[in-house]
C-alpha cells in the first residue's frame, strides 16, 4: 500500500484523484443495488438526523440483512470540492485509520458522489452498518436524559478518554469530538460500550503538531460535557495513563486546560465553568 492510500500516513494528499469516487464493500453488491433502486426506503419516517444540508436515513435492508444509515450530503460549496474529497469520501478514509488502530466507529459498506462536468460536486453519499441499540453521548451533556447517571457519565468518559490517546499515539487528529459524535449502548456501566462516528473532519498530523491538536481534542468533550472537576481531572488522568509519551505531564494538561484559549477567550474546561 503506498503512502496516498495507506489511512495512517501522515503524507495523505487529499486530492480526490489518489481515491476512488465510488466505492462498495465486497458482498455488499446486492443490498447497495436494492438501496440504488428503491429511493423510496429513504422517507420521513426513517430520517434520524437533518443538519445543515446532510441527512441520515435507518433503511432495513431486505432478507432479514440488518440495517444500514445512510447519509446523503448536498452539494453545497461546490467549488471547495473541485480538487478535494467530498464529505462522504473523507469519511471513509478516516474511518478506515480508526479501524487499523482497533477503535471502535462505523463500518462503511459504500460511498459514492455526482459532480457536473466530473468537476463540481453537486452530491454525495455515504453508507454505513447501523450500529444497533445505540444513544448519543449527548445524554450525558447538561440536560442530558443521563446527564444526573454519574455511574453511567463516569463510565463513559471511562471508555472515552483512551479511545483518545490511541487515536493520538498514531497521530490522528479527530477535530470533533463531540458527544454527539459518540455513540453508546448498555444499560449499566459494566455492559457499556462506544463506537464513534461522523468521522469526516479527522486528519493525520506529524509529532511536532500533537500538541496542540491534543489540547483541542480534551478540550472539546470537556467543554461540551461540563463535568465536575473531580471528574475533569480523572478523564484526563485517564488519558495520560494510557499515553505515556504524551507531551504533556498530567499537571500540565489540567494547566493547559484551565486556561485555554480559543477565538480570543479563555475556558476553564477542567473546572467546567465558561469562558471568561
Amino acid at each position: 500500500m503506498n503512502i496516498f492510500y495507506d489511512p495512517l500516513s501522515p503524507w495523505r494528499l487529499p486530492l480526490r484523484f489518489f481515491y476512488p469516487a465510488n466505492w462498495c464493500a465486497e458482498g455488499f453488491e446486492e443490498d447497495f443495488a436494492w438501496i440504488q433502486q428503491h429511493p423510496e426506503a429513504r422517507n420521513a419516517g426513517n430520517l434520524l438526523t437533518d443538519h445543515n444540508g446532510k441527512y441520515v436515513w435507518r433503511i432495513e435492508l431486505p432478507n432479514g440483512h440488518g440495517a444500514v444509515a445512510y447519509k446523503f450530503c448536498e452539494g453545497k460549496a461546490a467549488n471547495r470540492y473541485i480538487l478535494h474529497l467530498s464529505h462522504p469520501g473523507r469519511e471513509w478514509r478516516n474511518y478506515q485509520a480508526i479501524e487499523r488502530m482497533g477503535v471502535p466507529s462505523g463500518k462503511v459498506l459504500a460511498f459514492g458522489e455526482k459532480r457536473k462536468h466530473h468537476w463540481k460536486l453537486e452530491e454525495s453519499f455515504i453508507i454505513t452498518r447501523f450500529i444497533e441499540n445505540t444513544r448519543s453521548g449527548i445524554d450525558f451533556m447538561p440536560g442530558g436524559k443521563l446527564r444526573d447517571d454519574a455511574a453511567m457519565r463516569r463510565k463513559f468518559c471511562e471508555l472515552l478518554a483512551p479511545r483518545i490517546a490511541t487515536m493520538h499515539k498514531h497521530g490522528f487528529f479527530h477535530k470533533a469530538l463531540h458527544p454527539r459524535n459518540v455513540l453508546y449502548r448498555g444499560d449499566t456501566p459494566e455492559t457499556m460500550e462506544i463506537f464513534f462516528i461522523d468521522v469526516a473532519r479527522c486528519k493525520m498530523r506529524f509529532s511536532w503538531r500533537m500538541p496542540g491538536v491534543i489540547l483541542f481534542d480534551l478540550y472539546t468533550p470537556l467543554l461540551d460535557l461540563k463535568l465536575p472537576a473531580d471528574e475533569s481531572k480523572a478523564f484526563l488522568e485517564t488519558y495520560r495513563s494510557s499515553f505515556p509519551d504524551c507531551p504533556f505531564t498530567l499537571d500540565e494538561l489540567e494547566r493547559r486546560l484551565t486556561h485555554y484559549k480559543r477565538h480570543g477567550r479563555v475556558f476553564d474546561v477542567v473546572n467546567g465553568a465558561s469562558a471568561k
